[in-house]
């Protein structure tokens, strides 16, 4: 990782050693979370999971601690000795939202009663405006207690993950498809986890107070992108054209109330794609650059996609 900005200088780091507790730390982009804090030897880290620490080797050398954010006197010993939380926990793709509403409320509060010095909370880009997708409800929800608790907070708002634990879009290259949403000119914000996880790591370990209390969207800097835009990158980049099938807006619309019946996690999933509909899904990143440097070009995030996913050299 390159720790000089683009006019040489050194960026801001911490100069005390500090204890980052890792909230979500096995999940999908947690541990990415981790990989990038263990960049900073002016850190401890404190990972934390419902299971305790995993059984590969990759993270032994780290401290864990066996913690339930639906159980409020294992978080406060999860809490212990800790500056700074970093959460990027979520119980929506487990089909519950109890994490989400109850959970992040415990979390919040149980880190304003070990007065920590910095909450840094992964929310969503424009969430506010997304009363009727649960998840993103669940997130404007968490970000008002933590306000209320008034702990110091980061908030770092994400917009669509381009890759992800079931990687859709990496999936459909594969088979030469593009599976698109809805159809193919609305343009909605996306990035990269790696990224993701990079600027969570930053928000821990930035000093100086101008970033707390701070709602940070992040993207790319060439703004949102249509569908047919990425098709278009990813036959530039990786010089293999791709068939796009396209799931109409008006199937998500027929079948959002009938799935709500019987799975939660395929009701949210409908309503977040119809929000993608109104065009509102869109990060504001004019705070980005001001505290995690200069944000990334779309061409050039697909270009790391392409080449982690093997589709290039």
């Amino acid at each position: 990782m390159d720790l000089s900005n683009e006019d040489g200088k050194e960026m801001i780091m911490q100069t005390q050693k500090k204890k980052v507790l890792v909230v979500g730390a096995t999940g999908f982009l947690g541990r990415k979370i981790l990989r990038k804090l263990m960049q900073y030897p002016h850190i401890d880290i404190k990972a934390m999971s419902r299971k305790g620490a995993p059984s590969d080797n990759e993270f032994a050398a780290l401290e864990w601690v066996k913690a339930d954010m639906l159980d409020a006197e294992s978080l406060d010993l999860a809490m212990q000795n800790v500056d700074i939380v970093i959460s990027s926990a979520n119980g929506y793709m487990k089909e519950s939202l109890d994490a989400d509403f109850q959970g992040n409320k415990n979390l919040a509060e149980a880190a304003a009663r070990a007065n920590v010095e910095r909450f840094v909370f992964l929310s969503i880009v424009n969430s506010d405006e997304a009363e009727s997708v649960p998840h993103f409800h669940a997130k404007k929800v968490a970000e008002d207690v933590i306000k209320r608790t008034g702990i110091p907070y980061v908030f770092v708002r994400a917009p669509a993950f381009l890759d992800q634990t079931s990687d859709y879009i990496a999936d459909g290259f594969k088979a030469g498809r593009f599976y698109a949403i809805g159809d193919t000119t609305t343009k909605w914000s996306y990035i990269l986890t790696d990224d993701l996880a990079d600027y969570l790591a930053q928000a821990a370990v930035y000093v100086g107070d101008d970033i707390n209390n701070q709602s940070i969207d992040v993207g790319w800097k060439d703004g949102a992108k249509s569908q047919a835009e990425l098709i278009q990158m990813i036959t530039e980049v990786t010089g293999k054209k791709l068939s796009t099938w396209t799931i109409p807006w008006f199937v998500f619309s027929l079948f959002v109330r009938p799935i709500k019946l019987f799975s939660e996690l395929g009701y949210d999933m409908l309503q977040m794609f119809l929000f993608f509909k109104k065009g509102r899904f869109v990060a504001d990143i004019s705070q980005h650059e001001r505290f995690f440097g200069p944000a990334p070009v779309a061409k050039d995030v697909i270009k790391r996609w392409a080449k982690a996913n093997q589709f290039i050299k």
